[in-house]
């Protein structure tokens, strides 16, 4: 249930089809307006086989059941639950399934899918890989056998529609595609997880002798989340699983899972060494002494930074492996001395890990530790002095990761989190006694935990840049308001100014570099890039009816669906980000439009990328542009560009000829 919410768009809760049942009083409503998309319904069976207690009834007693179920679910989860049924595997009739099917059916036709309109073209290729599947040994295809089956449909696709096919499925966890892999399309993602499961639950194919033989390296696996190279040999050998006689597949699947972050390739400290990968989830063990004794962290050895905390309101179990997984491409995990044992351990715990941040001296590490709906990261530095804005980088880096884990990779809309921090001496363990960041805190600080003062070094100062007072003496955004007012809420308003700025640079550069290059192959004649906004573009491409959306020209919103990805369609989504910046007029971006606007901007700018093919890849500059540090001055020019490209610059360069003989309104 927690991940059915994590992975669910914001976008499925907003914009409803009109009800397909009759009005409900006003309690329904009410109670329907925390209710969430897409809609569970819980099925438990084996009702035969319950106890009920005396005086209950059979119902009471599966309703008990099922509660003790969902203990640990969040309340937010939980909206997504419409009915429960309780099912006997030995009594009930048809009836009570079709009284099932009703319900499902239902709940279908009040979806915000329901009935839309979906291009023939892909169905008619659908069907045609159902049936290739059927010839398969293994559901797993190339681009140009994918190529070669459309041409068999009766409407083929040309290179360009069978990318947006493959983005479309991938995105909807139909198929499993990476542009970088071509010829490891996978259609069935059941098989693929099956193939995933003969190798994190391999213990399972382990009964034969074999086990004999590397029963070590089956406990690396089993507990500390190592995988060996004989192991993994050995999976491909077995006729029990799916992966039997396929090894030639065995790097493609390594490396998809890779990308999912299943698996890490471990460091070899030389080119003779096979290798090996680290399995988080697989990870059982816990630390055998205390962590900062068996990295001899003591006060005479080691300085600790404050913990750096991010507080989710809901944490997914798996989002701390595929952090470690990010941490891991960028510093090396840690490997503890210890004396007398054959065999070195590295630092990769049960919700826990520690990083070398300074591979060759090891002299500086970063502790990586979670617990209930908390991920908090301290540095052990044992040559410096802590000093103010010190780790800056590292936090910057750490939280750009979570967002991009969070926002971009798997788009876990409705998971958040805040920053916090707290005194270095606090039981890693605790949740209490968060500290908010803020530009008002003191050098001194009284810790209630351990009931006595400490400074605070401020060596995350940089994390947010309302966090410093320093460091924006002369924003003033808010005349209207006084001073002390201005100062108290600087942190919020000031992280709602960055991401408007940060939008405000993908939509001037980014989006318009896109309509320019898409626009010149068609326009000999087309004036320099410096003279064109989104403006003149959109007007361009209009006039020219070349890329027509999906809902025709001037829609909004509410009309683009997500399965409306033509060329016209992203050109439409662009003119709407754009009035949506210029229309402003407080130049703020709440932290939920601007991950929803960042999700839609990843994934059009991926399509731009496929069809202008720009010499450098549009997604990369945006991903510079939302890991970069803002400045205050960068804040004022951004408000300056939006107002002086999209008000008198606009209006002033556009021919006339652009605001006559069209059907629709243009952007104004």
């Amino acid at each position: 249930m927690n991940s059915i919410h994590c992975y669910c768009r914001l976008d499925d809760q907003q914009n409803k089809p009109e009800r397909v049942t009759p009005t409900m009083d006003d309690s329904m409503e009410k109670e329907e307006t925390n209710m969430c998309d897409p809609p569970v319904i819980l099925v438990g069976s084996h009702k035969d086989k319950v106890i009920n207690a005396k005086g209950e009834t059979i119902g009471i007693e599966c309703k008990k059941k099922i509660e003790s179920y969902v203990k640990g679910v969040s309340d937010d989860a939980c909206g997504h639950i419409r009915s429960e049924y309780f099912i006997s595997n030995t009594k009930d009739d048809d009836s009570v399934f079709q009284k099932i099917k009703q319900d499902i059916l239902t709940l279908a036709r009040g979806m915000k899918s329901w009935n839309k309109a979906y291009p023939l073209k892909f169905t008619q290729l659908e069907k045609s890989l159902q049936e290739k599947m059927i010839e398969l040994q293994i559901p797993i295809i190339t681009f140009k056998e994918l190529m070669k089956i459309s041409l068999e449909t009766p409407m083929p696709m040309n290179d360009e529609e069978l990318m947006l096919f493959l983005k479309f499925h991938h995105e909807i966890r139909a198929i499993v595609y990476f542009e970088d892999l071509p010829d490891f399309i996978i259609l069935d993602t059941q098989w693929l997880s099956d193939a995933f499961k003969c190798i994190v639950t391999a213990e399972k194919f382990q009964f034969d002798v074999s086990r004999h033989k590397m029963k070590e390296k089956l406990e690396d696996l089993n507990v500390r989340g190592i995988l060996h190279t004989e192991v993994l040999d050995d999976i491909f050998k077995d006729e029990r699983n799916v992966l039997y006689k396929h090894e030639q597949h065995k790097d493609d699947i390594l490396n998809i899972m890779e990308k999912f972050d299943i698996i890490i390739p471990a460091t070899r400290d030389n080119a003779n060494e096979k290798p090996c990968y680290y399995v988080p989830c697989m990870v059982k063990s816990k630390p055998e002494n205390d962590i900062y004794e068996m990295f001899n962290v003591t006060k005479d050895t080691c300085k600790k930074s404050t913990w750096l905390c991010f507080k989710f309101r809901f944490l997914p179990p798996h989002l701390i492996n595929h952090l470690i997984a990010s941490l891991s491409r960028n510093y090396k995990i840690a490997v503890v001395d210890t004396p007398r044992q054959e065999k070195r351990e590295i630092a990769l715990f049960r919700g826990i890990a520690v990083f070398e941040l300074e591979e060759t001296i090891k002299l500086r590490k970063l502790l990586l530790r979670t617990c209930p709906n908390l991920i908090q990261i301290q540095v052990l530095e044992f040559r410096k002095e802590i000093k103010t804005g010190m780790y800056k980088h590292i936090a910057s880096f750490v939280t750009e990761e979570i967002d991009k884990i969070i926002s971009r990779r798997f788009k876990m809309s409705n998971v958040k989190f805040e920053k916090k921090w707290k005194c270095d001496l606090k039981n890693p363990d605790s949740v209490t006694g968060l500290i908010d960041f803020s530009a008002e805190q003191d050098k001194i600080y009284y810790c209630e935990e351990c009931t006595t003062t400490h400074e605070f070094n401020n060596e995350w100062s940089d994390l947010e840049l309302s966090q410093s007072s320093e460091q924006i003496p002369s924003l003033n955004l808010y005349p209207e308001i006084s001073d002390e007012k201005q100062r108290t809420g600087a942190s919020t308003k000031f992280t709602k100014e960055i991401n408007f700025t940060k939008m405000g640079m993908i939509a001037l550069n980014i989006l318009a570099d896109a309509l320019y290059d898409l626009l010149k192959p068609d326009k000999p004649n087309l004036r320099p890039r410096s003279d064109c906004d989104i403006t003149h573009l959109y007007s361009e491409h209009r006039k020219l009816n070349k890329h027509i959306p999906s809902n025709l020209w001037g829609g909004s919103w509410q009309t683009i669906r997500n399965t409306d990805i033509a060329i016209g369609d992203d050109i439409e989504r662009i003119r709407l980000t754009r009035n949506e910046l210029q229309h402003s007029r407080i130049f703020k971006l709440e932290d939920k439009r601007f991950i929803e606007l960042c999700n839609i901007l990843s994934d059009l700018l991926k399509r731009f990328d496929h069809h202008n093919t720009p010499t450098r890849l549009y997604t990369d500059v945006m991903n510079d542009i939302l890991a970069k540090t803002i400045s205050a001055e960068e804040v004022k020019s951004i408000e300056k560009d939006i107002l002086g490209k999209y008000t008198l610059k606009s209006l002033i360069s556009e021919p006339l000829s652009c605001f006559c003989n069209v059907q629709y309104p243009l952007l104004f």
